[in-house]
């Protein structure tokens, strides 16, 4: 009976790594085909219905690449043929879910529901792009700096308001009679007229944040996972301080945990440990984690988080800002707090390297 539930476990455990592993997309797609029926028969033959399936998988996979970016969709155009002409390379499954026949008019409709294999497409743009098409050690090194930080405190500022008045009065009186040439007023007829403006202008400080830098191994092993199929070859950060100078990863972190951006000064000595150890590409970002708060469908805690990155081609003396993303925000679901945020630091993470990776292909970055 141990026996038996040991490999009840293990069996278990095969199968959630292996649905893990696979990445794969579903999509719908509907095609309709016109056919020539029979005299004494309105069925539809199978080669019909193959060539509107075919239809309705092709209908599919663009609805898919409507998904892309535009520096990923500018490096799927210039090979589509080789997917659209091999859509089964592509297409892990598919499954028919609806079908109509219109034997009155003589049309056989279908939809499908597509499953699209991600790490086939994006390996195989990759294979085109720069980077991908450039075997190990030939100039496709790229390190970065990504900090991992939590919202530690907010100061918030009363608005600074300003108000100006200003007022104005007039007399009129009524004239009730002349004498030599000369007007006569009457006291009594004498009225006075004011009015009052009132105006101003209401300033607000900007709010001052603290951050609490965390650790950022999580971070650096999700990028590692889209970087390197890519064709780059991550370098740490922390190897080139030692190999060649720069900052201090914790000078950096301290900076981090109350301003937006590095200092002209550290931002400058970290690019430039960068570029004597011949690393060509450089990134620098930041990941801030908000407050926890609970999923209304789930029940589970979630965690948003927001990411801010600029990638630079750091070769010459300038470096050219060759890639940005966000700032744009991810949510991480869990049962705790803690794996809320690491689900949401990983998801964000990912997609900021799947970003940067595809700017840098339809640049032809290397």
């Amino acid at each position: 009976m141990k026996k038996f539930y040991s490999s009840a476990v293990l069996c278990c455990l095969v199968l959630t790594l292996c649905s893990t592993a696979f990445a794969g997309t579903s999509v719908v797609g509907i095609a309709s085909l016109n056919y020539e029926g029979g005299v004494f028969s309105s069925d539809v033959d199978k080669e019909v219905k193959d060539k509107a399936v075919q239809s309705a998988l092709l209908s599919a996979w663009k609805k898919y690449t409507t998904s892309f970016n535009a520096a990923k969709y500018k490096t799927y155009m210039t090979m589509e043929q080789d997917f659209t002409g091999h859509l089964d390379q592509y297409v892990a499954s598919y499954n028919v879910i609806d079908e109509k026949n219109d034997s009155d008019e003589k049309k056989y409709t279908v939809a499908v529901k597509a499953l699209i294999n991600v790490v086939a497409v994006d390996s195989k743009l990759s294979l085109a792009s720069a980077a991908g098409s450039t075997a190990s050690g030939e100039g496709s090194m790229f390190s970065f700096i990504f900090v991992a930080r939590d919202m530690a405190e907010v100061k918030s500022y009363d608005n600074k308001v300003t108000k100006i008045s200003k007022a104005e009065s007039m007399s009129l009186a009524k004239e009730t009679g002349t004498m030599g040439g000369a007007k006569m007023v009457s006291g009594q007829s004498r009225k006075s007229l004011s009015k009052t403006t009132t105006g101003g202008s209401s300033v607000k400080k900007a709010d001052k944040i603290r951050y609490v830098v965390s650790s950022a191994a999580d971070v650096d092993a999700a990028m590692n996972e889209i970087l390197s199929p890519a064709g780059f070859e991550v370098v740490e950060y922390a190897d080139i301080v030692s190999e060649c100078g720069g900052v201090e990863p914790e000078v950096i972190k301290k900076e981090f945990s109350s301003k937006a951006e590095l200092s002209r000064k550290v931002r400058k000595a970290a690019i430039a440990g960068a570029r004597e150890c011949e690393v060509p590409i450089f990134a620098i970002g930041t990941l801030d984690a908000g407050i926890v708060d609970t999923d209304p469908t789930s029940g589970l805690k979630r965690v948003y988080v927001s990411v801010n990155a600029k990638v630079y081609n750091i070769k010459k003396r300038l470096p050219k800002k060759v890639a940005s993303v966000g700032p744009v925000q991810f949510a991480g679901l869990g049962p705790s707090a803690i794996v809320a945020k690491r689900n949401a630091l990983s998801k964000a993470a990912k997609a900021a390297a799947r970003s940067i990776v595809d700017q840098l292909n339809a640049k032809g970055v290397k």
